[in-house]
C-alpha cells in the first residue's frame, strides 16, 4: 500500500491501514523514543502514546513535507511531554 493510501485509510479509521502504518514506522519511531527514555519499556509506552496521537491528529497532516517527519515530530513532542510530566527532564 502506498503512503497516501495508508493515510487515506487511517482517515477512514480502517484498522488494517492503521496496523500497516504502525508496522511501517514503529521501528524507526521506537529508536526515536528510546533516545528520550530510560529503558525500553518507557520507550514502548512513549511509542504507543505517540501513535495514538498520530491516529487522532492525522487529519492535521497537510501533505507538505515528509509524512515520516510529521510522525517523528509528534513522537519527539510526546517523549518530551512525558518526561516533563514525570519530571525526568
Amino acid at each position: 500500500m502506498s503512503e497516501q493510501a495508508l493515510i487515506d485509510g487511517c482517515l477512514r479509521n480502517e484498522l488494517s491501514a492503521q496496523r500497516e502504518l504502525y508496522e511501517l514506522y514503529s521501528p524507526k519511531m521506537l529508536a526515536v523514543c528510546h533516545r528520550y527514555a530510560v529503558n525500553r519499556e518507557d520507550a514502548e509506552d512513549m511509542l504507543q502514546e505517540g501513535f495514538v496521537k498520530v491516529f487522532l491528529q492525522i487529519r492535521s497532516f497537510e501533505g507538505r513535507g515528509s509524512f515520516e517527519g510529521w510522525i517523528r515530530r509528534i513522537m519527539v513532542h510526546t517523549c518530551i511531554n512525558n518526561l516533563k510530566k514525570n519530571k525526568k527532564f
